[in-house]
């Protein structure tokens, strides 16, 4: 379907609600035709085995059907032409011969209330599904061809026969195997109107309009897209599974605004994920750079300080704005703010925390007149003997903003509230990232960045454990010894060791910066950020 069809189903809504489901009478038996609201705004459907994971989509799309389309697992050109009867004829799709026993096939079949099955192939394809179909009665439907463009989509996707493996015909194929949608425009009408012909009629049921199906369409997946197309939602394709990394599609998405979305395949990983990067492409927030992530690419922080007693914090600001514009000219990168939210501080105060705090009211203007320069902004907050994420409700208002994130030290943790001097255990700092992941999908925010300095990896206590979901960027700073000196080497050396899956890598930069900067950059691993501060 083009991006042009897609922007005519209409603008729709995103809201945390469900969709509602959309139902019709079979217009010869009077029997229930119903498709169903996908859980929640997001769903994904993960499984890498072609059976499992059509059950599932139909699970997922269906709470019942007159109508179901059998096919081999097994046969790659019976998957494509199934996935397109089921989206021509308002079906759901399964498959035999995967990882889902004849059973399985029987029960979902009785569960959808499915009095007749279309199985697709020839005669012997019909006895080889015979158990399957249960007491339900077979129609065969063997067009001999899909259309000429459908042929030669399923012929590009033949390849070896091996099921669930990268580089292999099932669900989990990677690379450039890659199979058209199954849409009904890729049978031919004369076989089209011939099944119909022999089959239930379901006359106009109203679909789902409000739900749209994430696609990177593999081998082994045309069943269960099959099915979502037969179920009314509107496929949007994404290169990667990764909706934020791709300008068109977000633009596509923006303008669709769908209420509900179900990703199919492994590669848009977890619902939370999936529901935060439509939330953000239909919010219209972005970075100032116009983009969803903060990586790949490098970023240079400057340190500043709102002065105590100061009248007008905005305009004070800009000193930090035209520095941070300076170094990100001599040190390569985009320039970044690090605002002073809290310190340590070497008495309890009036709470017991050992920080003292930045007012709100300073800080509020300081920040959104960086904002408004086009630069990044990281709160900086000092732990004292408070968790981590003890700022974090009263940085909120902030951290609501498109490209305003966090830096944290967890050396500078006060030993206190069962808590030792020094360190924090990465449960402290999962805490951290999990709050700013929901801030995030709430807020429909762009990536957030979590700056964390370190001297040492032991500061963070089971630091390769910590998760990191796509809502935040983690950067972890080898730390300078002294205000305005490098990262010494072992100290880098140490901090770019055993990583937690994702994280980025900091440096810190020396006052004096020669005219060739790179010839003082760490270039393994890579650079995401150089802290000039």
């Amino acid at each position: 379907m083009s991006v042009a069809a897609l922007l005519a189903v209409g603008a729709l809504v995103l809201a945390g609600c469900t969709v509602p489901t959309a139902e019709g009478d079979d217009g010869k038996t009077g029997e229930k035709f119903q498709v169903r609201d996908p859980s929640g705004p997001a769903l994904v459907l993960d499984s890498t085995d072609p059976a499992e994971l059509a059950l599932t989509a139909s699970q997922a799309f269906f709470h019942a059907s007159p109508i179901a389309v059998i096919a081999s697992a097994d046969d790659v050109d019976a998957r494509a032409t199934a996935a397109a009867t089921g989206a021509a004829v308002t079906a759901p799709v399964l498959l035999t011969d995967g990882g889902v026993s004849d059973t399985n096939v029987v029960a979902e079949l009785e569960r959808l209330g499915a009095g007749t099955v279309v199985v697709v192939g020839d005669e012997q394809a019909v006895a080889d599904v015979g158990p399957a179909a249960g007491d339900a009665e077979v129609v065969r439907f063997d067009p001999g061809a899909l259309s000429a463009a459908a042929e030669a989509a399923a012929s590009a996707g033949k390849g070896d026969a091996g099921k669930g493996e990268p580089g292999k015909d099932g669900a989990g194929t990677k690379g450039d195997d890659k199979v058209e949608l199954p849409t009904a425009d890729r049978l031919h009408a004369a076989d089209l109107a011939g099944l119909r012909a022999d089959i239930p009629d379901v006359s106009d049921p109203e679909l789902l309009q409000e739900v749209l199906v994430a696609v990177d369409p593999r081998p082994g997946q045309e069943a269960a897209i099959g099915t979502a197309l037969a179920a009314g939602a509107v496929p949007v394709e994404v290169p990667g599974g990764d909706i934020a990394a791709d300008a068109g599609t977000v633009e596509t998405i923006r303008a669709l605004k769908p209420l509900g979305v179900v990703g199919i395949g492994a590669e848009f990983g977890a619902a939370d994920d999936l529901g935060w990067q439509v939330a953000v492409a239909t919010s219209g927030a972005t970075l100032p750079d116009g983009s969803l992530q903060l990586f790949p690419g490098r970023y240079v922080s400057t340190s500043y300080t709102v002065p105590a007693g100061i009248a007008d914090p905005a305009a004070d600001a800009v000193r930090a704005v035209n520095a941070a514009t300076t170094n990100g000219e001599l040190l390569g990168g985009s320039p970044l703010v690090t605002v002073t939210a809290s310190v340590r501080s070497s008495a309890p105060g009036e709470d017991g925390d050992y920080v003292d705090e930045q007012p709100l009211e300073l800080l509020t203007p300081a920040v959104e007149a960086i904002r408004d320069a086009g630069q990044i902004v990281l709160l900086d907050v000092a732990p004292g003997v408070q968790p981590l994420a003890a700022q974090l409700d009263d940085l909120e208002p902030l951290l609501k903003q498109p490209g305003v994130g966090l830096s944290v030290h967890p050396e500078f943790r006060v030993a206190g509230n069962g808590a030792e001097s020094g360190s924090v255990p990465a449960a402290e700092l999962q805490e951290v990232v999990d709050r700013l992941a929901r801030i995030a999908t709430a807020q429909g925010l762009p990536q957030i960045m979590l700056e964390v300095h370190q001297s040492t990896a032991a500061s963070v206590v089971g630091r390769s454990d910590l998760r990191i979901p796509s809502q935040v960027a983690v950067v972890f700073t080898a730390a300078g010894p002294a205000a305005g000196q490098a990262t010494a080497g072992g100290v880098w050396a140490d901090v770019a060791n055993d990583l937690p899956a994702h994280a980025v890598l900091g440096w810190s930069a020396p006052s004096e910066v020669p005219a060739d900067a790179t010839s003082i950059l760490p270039t393994e691993p890579l650079l995401g950020l150089v802290s000039a501060g």
